[in-house]
């Protein structure tokens, strides 16, 4: 592999420093006046039913401190998403001094196979060379921008299925666990698992610096705005806001979450899956809608 594409980090990662206004006493003020976000609920809910698709939809505005929850609480395998709650359990344990993003590690070949199957789908390190060295920092931005599923088994061998779960239990998500390994298809453990409601509160945990302080957050809010797939929320939006995001893809589910920063208001944070799509565009398509309504409306 290309040592260009070897050595993605979270420096290289910049976003407008805006992002990282704090809003408050704005905030305060908008709390005290009516939003749009009872007239969105109603458009939101047409468009998913014109669109045939089963869907599940959280979105939270930070200016009117409110949210929508459309079949947020069903919960479904969130595929990719779910290394957002990885990624918060490694800042939490980098903050506290149980892991340091300086730590290395050298690709062996058992790190492409999860039991016995290979480690395919997104990610380049299924194709590097074994000996291979990598920071944690590394694998991070592997995991996030790239969503390389051999950076995430990696990290997940650091951190484990109980430090997910800590993390979890702290910020009071009861039905989103990271119990087994990207492609661990023999594995006997639960299926990781996630609501379209907690995956916006991970984003919020994040957002809010509830795992890490200023300076992880912020590393972790630039993964995320670096994230190569911007065709789902971002789809139609990406001019008008900082799209900071993770998303997830099998068979069954198509889905996305972001953090949408905008210069003049705060942020929003939403989370939207798409159940059985008969076709990944349709399902990326509704997505990006969804996220447009929003931001029509509110931004």
């Amino acid at each position: 592999m290309a040592e260009e594409e070897k050595r993605v980090t979270i420096e290289s990662t910049a976003v407008p420093a805006w992002v990282f206004r704090p809003w408050r006493e704005e905030i305060r003020a908008l709390k005290e006046t009516p939003g749009a976000l009872s007239s969105l609920e109603g458009d939101l809910k047409a468009l998913i039913a014109s669109s045939g698709l089963e869907a599940r939809f959280c979105l939270y505005d930070y200016a009117a401190g409110k949210d929508i929850q459309l079949e947020a609480h069903r919960p479904f395998y969130p595929a990719s998403m779910i290394k957002t709650l990885l990624l918060l359990a490694v800042l939490e344990q980098v903050e506290q001094g149980r892991l340091s993003l300086d730590r290395t590690h050298t690709l062996r070949e058992s790190d492409k196979f999860a039991g016995k199957t290979p480690v395919a789908g997104t990610g380049v390190l299924q194709f590097a060379e074994e000996g291979s060295s990598y920071t944690l920092e590394e694998l991070l931005a592997l995991m996030i921008i790239l969503s390389d599923n051999v950076a995430t088994n990696i990290i997940f061998d650091l951190v484990g299925a109980e430090g997910c779960a800590a993390t979890a239990r702290r910020l009071g998500l009861e039905r989103s666990a990271f119990t087994r390994k990207m492609y661990d298809l023999e594995s006997e453990l639960p299926s990781n698992v996630a609501t379209a409601y907690e995956l916006t509160r991970m984003l919020m945990a994040l957002h809010e610096r509830k795992v890490a302080g200023e300076a992880l957050t912020r590393k972790g809010i630039a993964l995320m705005a670096a994230a190569a797939d911007k065709g789902r929320i971002g789809r139609y939006i990406r001019e008008q806001a900082v799209v900071a995001n993770k998303v997830g893809t099998v068979t069954g589910i198509v889905g996305d979450m972001a953090l949408l920063y905008f210069p003049h208001r705060p942020p929003l944070a939403l989370a939207a899956a798409v159940i059985d799509p008969p076709s990944q565009d349709r399902a990326a398509a509704l997505i990006g809608r969804l996220a447009e309504l929003a931001v029509k409306a509110l931004a």
